[in-house]
């Protein structure tokens, strides 16, 4: 195998790469650190048994429980030196303790957190007892400065920087001195999408009197919706960023830290019904209503992620000084967003499950059953769904019919402009 660079690179991750970073195979300890690690708090396996029985049977003793500190003591391999000396307050101690103890509050402030209230426009149609647009506030939408979090990434993870991919590459891959050579695929920094965001940021104007050298940072988004308990529909929808200049080997380890937590999903709160009953009057709250309202809720959060500060610096970029000394300017670019297809029908702007269901074509579900063929390897090229000026006029028609004539979301002027192509009055 071999890379092939468009451009000479200046910084190469690969030359560090060893088995230890590929694999999650540990390599073998020596017997008192294995020890060490395997019965931790303790610092032994005899320390450990004594703990246990001390535990494990309860604050009554008996002569049952005598019986069994005795098989602890008079084991043949039991060291006396082993617990002589053992701090066994602190080790009681730190049995009590969870991860998150000792913290202030994941919500602080100076840990990133902020704190907003996210507001929505709900619509009310003209058969309402009171009609028009009226506001609706979720309060407590944690979130973390996007641009914050990733000048932390570049500036101040310091052991991260050395692993972190700065120009783009094709992996090859030549099965014998005569053949051609076949292009691998594996990793976000050797993807053809990571070349093109490279190439295009390369060959567009520079910032004025600027000659620091540009790199993009490939950002990688995963959310889900997460329950919480067996019983009952309390739930949260966590958002998670990884960087695509590292390695995936890397990145899949726990142990690493590489993925940074920004953000928990509001979702419509049980109020929400009681509100907005009070202008519907005998009207109830329909699906179509609630759908959309939680569609403008979440591109309401977005919004509030993709601020001012994160548009500067993806048309701008952060000016970063690395520990050799040489300032870099990097420009934020979003890769991917992994999510279920519900999920992904929200953030694409599609009705889930409409007659054209996917959210990056615009096959329709009629030709389903002939997914894996040529002919829908063909189509999904050509159906690309893409944010067009007649996408966006029949949004923006449809939007005007809800909001400002008082139609209701699932009204026929609505549907008639986006039942078609499974689109959803959401911007």
């Amino acid at each position: 195998m071999f890379r092939k660079y468009r451009t000479l690179p200046t910084h190469d991750p690969e030359s560090i790469v060893s088995m230890e970073s590929l694999s999650n195979v540990k390599p073998t300890l020596p017997l008192e650190q294995a020890s060490a690690a395997l019965y931790a708090p303790y610092p032994n396996y005899n320390a450990f048994k004594l703990g246990q029985w001390y535990w494990a049977d309860g604050a009554q003793k008996s002569q049952y429980s005598f019986q069994s500190l005795l098989k602890v003591v008079g084991d043949k391999g039991f060291n006396p030196d082993d617990v002589r000396g053992v701090n066994w307050a602190s080790i009681n101690s730190r049995l009590g303790l969870n991860d998150w103890d000792g913290d202030d509050g994941w919500e602080d402030a100076d840990a990133g957190w902020r704190v907003s209230s996210v507001t929505i426009e709900v619509p009310f149609h003209r058969n309402s007892l009171h009609p028009g647009v009226r506001e609706f506030t979720v309060k407590s939408f944690y979130r973390c400065s996007l641009v914050s979090v990733i000048r932390e990434k570049l500036e101040l993870k310091v052991v991260d920087i050395p692993h972190f991919h700065l120009e783009p590459f094709e992996l090859m891959w030549r099965p014998g001195p005569q053949e051609e050579p076949t292009r691998l695929h594996g990793e976000i920094y050797t993807s053809s999408s990571f070349l093109k965001a490279h190439e295009d940021l390369q060959a567009s104007p520079p910032e004025p009197s600027c000659t620091l050298p540009r790199y993009v940072v490939a950002l990688m988004f995963w959310s889900d919706g997460t329950h919480l308990t067996d019983f009952g529909t309390a739930s949260l929808t966590p958002l998670y960023m990884q960087y695509g200049n590292e390695s995936k080997y890397r990145r899949c380890k726990p142990t690493m830290h590489l993925t940074d937590h920004v953000a928990y999903f509001e979702e419509l709160p049980d109020k929400f019904k009681a509100w907005s009953s009070q202008y519907l009057g005998k009207n109830k709250t329909n699906s179509e209503f609630l759908s959309h309202c939680r569609r403008e809720l979440a591109h309401a959060q977005w919004r509030l992620l993709l601020d001012d500060d994160f548009i500067n610096a993806y048309q701008h970029g952060l000016v970063v000084q690395w520990e050799d000394g040489i300032s870099r300017r990097f420009y934020p670019r979003i890769f991917c967003y992994s999510a279920d297809y519900k999920e992904k029908a929200l953030m694409a702007t599609v009705r889930m499950n409409g007659l054209v269901p996917c959210p990056r074509c615009k096959v329709p579900k009629a030709a389903a059953h002939l997914v894996g063929t040529k002919k829908d390897k063909k189509d999904r090229v050509q159906l690309e769904r893409l944010d067009e000026g007649s996408r966006r006029t029949n949004i923006s028609e449809a939007r005007n019919k809800i909001y400002k004539e008082n139609h209701k979301v699932d009204s026929a002027h609505v549907k008639r402009l986006l039942m078609p192509e499974s689109l959803v009055p959401t911007v």
